[in-house]
């Protein structure tokens, strides 16, 4: 019994988290994964009257498991996507160029599709200064793709505009019907694969599987003892040699 009233309070306590994050919506669950592709000097811009939101940047550094290779030619960072003045992405895509190799001719070093739909789910925004931004998406190509699981892997990106009022820079607000813009800030930086997480919806599905098997057990535990019982029970029959 003891058992079954802590596994009742732990579903309990992440169904209250899982409903408050809901509520909240607007961040993914992502986390930083290996390998990766970063960026730097981008400017995002977003036009409300067409829903338009670019991001361009520089490639800065490809970083794997064992270290970072680094980038021999910086090339363009690109993301591009239309979201609508009511938070929903309609589609989108992103290329990464530049040269890892030292072959001396930049390369499309991976592309992908953005993930659409509404604002926590697609895409999420807003860290407390409206200056996150993440995306999910599938690889489509390029000559890193096998390196991200290969086309139609999915990942993420987590990058921050770092809006600067020194720099004319018209910050985003976390509405979005509102033009905003960074031109090039300095400090914004792109991370190209987040792993997406398991979302709380999943895991209360899991806890709810285990709380079922226990309860399961613990009604037919009585069962079980009342059947040994009357078996121990039953006089035995004499065995005649």
């Amino acid at each position: 019994m003891k058992t079954l009233r802590i596994l009742v309070l732990i579903f309990s306590m992440i169904a209250l988290w899982a409903n408050s994050q809901s509520k909240a919506a607007t961040d993914l669950p992502l986390t930083l994964g290996l390998p990766d592709l970063t960026g730097f000097e981008m400017d995002v811009k977003y036009t409300a009257s067409n829903g338009a939101f670019v991001v361009d940047g520089l490639t800065h550094d490809y970083i794997i498991p064992s270290g970072d290779v680094g980038i021999a030619i910086q090339d363009s960072y690109n993301l591009s996507a239309t979201i609508t003045t009511n938070a929903i992405l309609t589609g989108g895509t992103l290329t990464i160029k530049g040269e890892v190799n030292g072959g001396g001719s930049d390369t499309t070093l991976l592309t992908g599709n953005l993930t659409t739909g509404a604002a926590g789910t697609a895409f999420g925004y807003g860290d407390g200064g409206n200056e996150i931004f993440q995306f999910l998406f599938t690889v489509s190509g390029g000559s890193l793709a096998s390196a991200f699981g290969g086309n139609g892997a999915k990942g993420g990106i987590i990058f921050d505009a770092g809006f600067d009022s020194n720099q004319g820079d018209t910050p985003f607000t976390g509405s979005w019907t509102s033009n905003f813009n960074s031109n090039g800030s300095d400090d914004g930086v792109i991370d190209a694969f987040a792993r997406p997480v398991p979302e709380p919806s999943s895991i209360l599905l899991v806890l709810a599987g285990i709380l079922g098997m226990v309860a399961r057990c613990r009604l037919n535990a009585p069962r079980d003892k009342q059947r040994m019982t009357m078996l121990l029970m039953q006089p035995k029959e004499k065995s005649w040699l």
